[in-house]
């Protein structure tokens, strides 16, 4: 009976992988150790729903057929050797994990040291920034957007253009592109989940935090050593806010944005805390985007009466893996319910960016859309070119400046965080914040200058001045 128990727990690991490729194309050991140190309140409950219909049942019913075949078969030699045959499988499992998850490169990289951030990283706060008018910010992340999703014509690799209304959005601002089509940016290491993203697009660097024994909580001092746009807007005089549809202590993203610009945090508690949701309000990750939309625009109206410069960003849930969230709003076009839910999503931020063009502050507010990562959902791209590249989804409107060369640029998400400042007219000294470089201006990018693979490499390295000057976190804190 022992050994069957082995075998099932074997076969629940392989199945819990393979789903987790699929659902999550988590591969990585950085991403993964990210969230064992990290909370994860508020992660939707379908998730593990998902995990246990397309997990446990094919554990079950294989380990009854290789136990069958260890037991009852006339096959004698295999009688006498079950033990041999589960220790083969779990040396299996045990290589299937060290090649799957990368295991081997990241303990190779640990004692391999980069000087990278020595050499490169711009300290914000050593920057002259001139702010000639200060201009409102509201910057959208959109959850796994990416331009995959266009039409080939666009830029994508589907038949159907799912986000059309993006599409038009790019077409008629500003996309900064890989090639001459709608694009975007190379993924690079500790950028590919969404907090990560943030840290990318507001910090100038990835977020690659250490195996640590003290796990974070809501209180944990978060990259302390870091200076961040919210931040520098906060020293301007702007009032700091961030709504989201789920719990803001998922991935320490409170502690982030607490930390570093003082933001107003509106999430699913916050919202019923004030009366704006009832208290058994949930659905998904906590409440759907259509909701986001709505309460951005009473907080827009209300941040706009008060006389300060505002930056309000927003962060959508509706188009997460494994499948999104079906709204009211949802129309039922294809066969795909992700595909339905992310062309509803590009319907609602079009009709979002439409509502704020016809406000008085428009004028005044530059609007930055950015895909906050590629999707995880690797079974929705299953008939791609092998060529093409996945990039996530940006537009910028109502810009203050233009643009150099937006096309054809090699550039990694941690370049919007000095392109942000640009885009509202800041003035920026040498052209670089953190990792990034302004895309607006002609200075050239470190993944242009150096090459995406060898830029990946030296992230993914041991940095003693990531650890003892940007993260900073004291034991117990």
């Amino acid at each position: 009976m022992s050994l069957i128990i082995i075998l099932f727990i074997v076969m629940l690991v392989i199945f819990s992988i393979l789903w987790g490729n699929r659902t999550f194309s988590v591969k990585t050991l950085n991403q993964m150790i990210y969230h064992m140190i990290v909370p994860c309140d508020g992660t939707d409950e379908g998730i593990f729903k998902d995990w246990f219909v397309n997990c446990f049942p094919p554990s079950l019913i294989t380990t009854i057929i290789l136990g069958v075949l260890l037991y009852k078969t006339p096959l004698v030699f295999l009688f006498d050797y079950q033990g041999i045959c589960i220790t083969v499988l779990i040396i299996g499992i045990l290589l299937y994990v060290l090649i799957n998850y990368q295991i081997i490169t990241y303990v190779f990289d640990m004692v391999r040291t980069s000087k990278l951030y020595e050499e490169h990283y711009v300290d914000p706060k050593s920057v002259d920034l001139e702010f000639n008018e200060k201009r409102n910010l509201i910057h959208i992340y959109l959850e796994s957007v990416e331009n995959t999703y266009l039409s080939k014509e666009d830029g994508g690799q589907e038949e159907n253009n799912y986000i059309e209304e993006l599409g038009i959005l790019a077409n008629e601002n500003i996309n900064f592109s890989h090639n001459e089509k709608i694009g975007g940016s190379y993924t690079i290491e500790g950028t590919q989940w969404t907090i990560a993203s943030m840290v990318g697009q507001e910090a100038g660097i990835p977020l690659l935090l250490p195996m640590s024994k003290n796990k974070y909580d809501e209180n944990s001092s978060f990259l302390s050593g870091c200076y961040t746009l919210g931040e520098i807007l906060e020293k301007q005089g702007y009032q700091n806010r961030i709504l989201m549809g789920s719990d803001a202590n998922f991935g320490c993203t409170s502690n982030f944005y607490k930390q570093h610009g003082n933001f107003k945090i509106e999430d699913i508690n916050s919202l019923k805390q004030e009366g704006r949701l009832p208290q058994d309000y949930h659905v998904f990750w906590g409440f759907e985007d259509a909701k986001v939309f709505e309460f951005a625009k009473e907080d827009l109206i209300e941040m706009s009466q008060s006389g300060q410069p505002f930056c309000m960003e927003l962060v959508t849930i509706d188009t997460h893996t494994p499948d999104g969230y079906v709204c009211e709003h949802c129309k039922h076009e294809y066969d795909s319910q992700y595909a339905n839910v992310i062309r509803c999503q590009s319907r609602q931020v079009e009709a979002f960016i439409r509502w704020c063009q016809q406000q008085e502050w428009y004028e005044n507010t530059t609007i930055v859309i950015t895909g906050d990562h590629k999707s995880m959902s690797e079974k929705f791209f299953k008939n791609l070119d092998k060529n093409y590249l996945r990039t996530p989804y940006n537009c910028f409107i109502n810009s203050a400046v233009k643009p150099i060369q937006p096309k054809n640029r090699k550039f990694a998400i941690f370049d919007f965080y000095p392109t942000i400042l640009a885009s509202l007219g800041v003035k920026i000294k040498g052209e670089h914040l953190g990792l990034g470089t302004n895309l607006f201006s002609d200075e050239k990018t470190l993944l242009e200058k150096y090459g995406v693979k060898k830029i990946n490499s030296e992230v993914t390295k041991y940095s003693k001045f990531y650890r003892d000057i940007l993260i900073r976190k004291r034991k117990g804190v």
